[in-house]
């Protein structure tokens, strides 16, 4: 009897929870009842089971089941038990309406709490489920959200990653402005470290990194546009430069003081001449330049070069190349003019100088010049020619100056 008892009881023990829900289609609530229902006709065919002690076990079971109707149940108080196993039998079935009771108060709030961690994970829960049917996608969507959030701080951890290198990037630069910038070598730290297990922490820690790049985004802002600033005036400088080296450029094959062709000019102009054409050269020297300068004084000798250097420049052609080779010489290239064309150019020059009237203040001077000619031969270069044009120009000197000679 004892153990059909406590099988009775075990039983009740989980039945109650599906009688309060009063799920009458369960399969495993009427399985349950059916036990019972065996366990209670078992102990009605016992012999050593009287009907006084049955109606007392059977009124027990009711009050188990239901307490509010259980003790509207009739029966005799007599039931053949002794006094002791009475109380122990009353003492338990108080235990087990304590526990409904308990159960009774505390399934709303389960059923609640539940429904709203599934509306949490972004389920709505079902209106018909049952408990287990509740724990049963709870567990479910849990795992899928632990899955999705380690997915998530997979990602995450890349980004960070990303951003990490992207950081140092921008220091460098707000380095090279002399921009300080604390806040973005403390957001640099707080990335390197791992993010916490609990969302609340990653969250704050995250948070406070996000603050630190929107003051460093601020601060870089303000470095792009000095850098721009920087880079605008760089700019200006370079150009301004550039200007300058062309001058410095320009002004290194130029005579300073005639503006006409220096020697370095005159040896690029003759690079760039084609090999197959006539080319000329004239020899041109002032004709006792050094008592001009000891009576007038260099000033007046400076007057007369920059004089000379207008009347050759302004009577030959802009393909040819007037050049001076320093002192009181000159030397005229004459592309594509054979060598009586040059002769012809000299004589002009030597009478147009002569009826000249050079002046330098208050003086007038008389200028004369000696000219040599030579045109380049198929056998020679370039300077083999002026060579040539130059020992000419002496002949001239020689033979009594302000004249010209060709050169043979």
């Amino acid at each position: 009897m004892q153990r059909h008892l406590e099988q009775i009881l075990d039983d009740m023990d989980t039945l109650r929870p599906y009688a309060l829900k009063n799920q009458e289609n369960n399969v495993e609530l009427r399985s349950v009842m059916r036990r019972i229902i065996q366990h209670i006709e078992h102990l009605q065919r016992t012999p050593n089971i009287t009907p006084a002690h049955h109606q007392s076990i059977v009124m027990l079971l009711a009050q188990l089941l239901d307490a509010e109707h259980g003790i509207l149940l009739k029966g005799h108080h007599d039931t053949g038990l002794s006094e002791q196993e009475h109380l122990q039998l009353q003492t338990h079935v108080t235990e087990r309406q304590k526990m409904l009771q308990a159960i009774q108060q505390d399934w709303p709030a389960l059923q609640t709490f539940l429904n709203n961690c599934q509306d949490l994970l972004g389920k709505k829960p079902s209106n018909d489920a049952d408990l287990g049917q509740h724990v049963r996608e709870l567990e479910k969507l849990l795992r899928e959200h632990f899955q999705q959030d380690g997915q998530l701080r997979n990602e995450l951890n890349q980004f960070i990653n990303t951003l990490q290198g992207s950081i140092g990037s921008v220091l460098h630069v707000l380095d090279e402005v002399g921009e300080n910038a604390p806040e973005l070598k403390q957001t640099q730290s707080i990335l390197q470290q791992d993010l916490p297990d609990d969302p609340i922490q990653a969250k704050a820690l995250l948070q406070q990194a996000r603050e630190g790049l929107l003051q460093a985004g601020n601060k870089l802002n303000a470095a792009s546009q000095t850098m721009r600033d920087n880079m605008k005036q760089q700019v200006s400088q370079m150009t301004d430069l550039s200007s300058r080296l062309k001058e410095a450029e320009h002004a290194a094959r130029k005579d300073p003081l005639t503006g006409l062709a220096n020697r370095r000019k005159l040896a690029e102009f003759l690079t760039s001449l084609p090999q197959d054409i006539a080319i000329s050269f004239v020899m041109i020297d002032i004709d006792f330049f050094k008592k001009i300068n000891d009576r007038y004084g260099h000033d007046a000798g400076d007057d007369i070069l920059t004089a000379l250097a207008k009347i050759l420049n302004d009577s030959t052609r802009s393909s040819d190349m007037v050049a001076r080779l320093g002192g009181e010489e000159f030397c005229i290239i004459l592309p594509d003019a054979e060598l009586q064309q040059a002769g012809t150019l000299a004589a002009n020059l030597c009478q147009a100088v002569s009826l000249h009237s050079f002046t330098s203040g208050s003086h007038h001077i008389d200028v004369r010049i000696s000219l040599g000619v030579s045109q380049k031969k198929d056998n020679e270069t370039s300077e083999e020619s002026i060579k040539r044009a130059d020992k000419a120009l002496y002949q001239s000197k020689k033979g009594g100056r302000n004249r010209v000679t060709l050169a043979k």
